[in-house]
């Protein structure tokens, strides 16, 4: 699904709005969690953070507390935030609940995207098969993703789907070049589903899609030793900072 470098965002940032910056920690943040370069238990020291991001304190504070209502953190009082531990089930879950949604749009554009978008959808598939490096292959996958979105989603589905796909920064395309292949033909088969107007197709394949990125989610991070890693216990580990 959509994988985003947040670095750079983060880096040509420039001077943005407050909650711009929020957004942009919070992201820092998922990734370094979800990718295990901070471990369950860690306390997630603000000062280093912001220090990092090159912003205060004030839109990192912020950003832990949207990461708290995601279950990506716990807030502890009197002690601060701490990396809360993700369990498989939670990972597959959530993209498992994000499948369920984005199936829902998936068949609602079925009948909605015009001849247009369709022509577009199969150019942006055209192109994620084309690309050759790994950003190239999020860049396109993501937008591939966006169009049908929007294409079928009322303005309370877009904010689950926002909320839902912010919390899925595994870069699969640069640790499971593999997945690559996978997705392409997944794509192409929604794709043809979308092109034929059956809402059903597309929603089953749609579903079928994440929840299958959701299960190399997990061995990603198992290949990775997340789960071999100490940690559990909130206060357990001090962050290092940003890797």
């Amino acid at each position: 699904m959509g994988d985003t470098n947040v670095d750079e965002r983060v880096a040509g940032a420039g001077a943005v709005t407050h909650p711009s910056l929020k957004h942009a920690a919070a992201a820092y943040l998922r990734e370094q969690i979800l990718t295990g370069k901070l471990v369950p238990g860690t306390r997630i020291d603000q000062d280093e953070v912001s220090a990092t991001l090159g912003m205060s304190r004030l839109p990192v504070r912020e950003a832990l507390i949207e990461l708290a209502q995601e279950s990506l953190v716990d807030a502890v009082p009197r002690r601060g935030a701490f990396v809360a531990r993700l369990e498989r089930a939670d990972i597959v879950d959530h993209y498992r609940i994000f499948g369920l949604v984005a199936g829902l749009a998936a068949s609602r554009a079925a009948g909605t995207l015009t001849a247009d978008q369709l022509t577009r959808l199969r150019d942006l598939h055209e192109s994620f098969v084309a690309a050759t490096d790994p950003d190239g292959k999020a860049r396109w996958n993501h937008e591939f993703h966006k169009l049908i979105n929007r294409a079928g989603g009322s303005r309370r589905l877009a904010s689950v789907l926002g909320l839902l796909s912010r919390s899925l920064p595994v870069r699969y395309f640069e640790f499971a070049p593999q997945w690559a292949e996978i997705s392409a033909g997944h794509h192409e088969r929604i794709v043809r589903a979308l092109e034929a107007r059956d809402a059903h197709g597309a929603q089953r394949l749609v579903e079928h899609h994440v929840a299958e990125s959701g299960e190399l989610a997990v061995e990603i991070l198992q290949e990775m030793g997340y789960w071999e890693r100490p940690g559990g216990e909130p206060g357990e580990t001090r962050a290092s900072g940003a890797a």
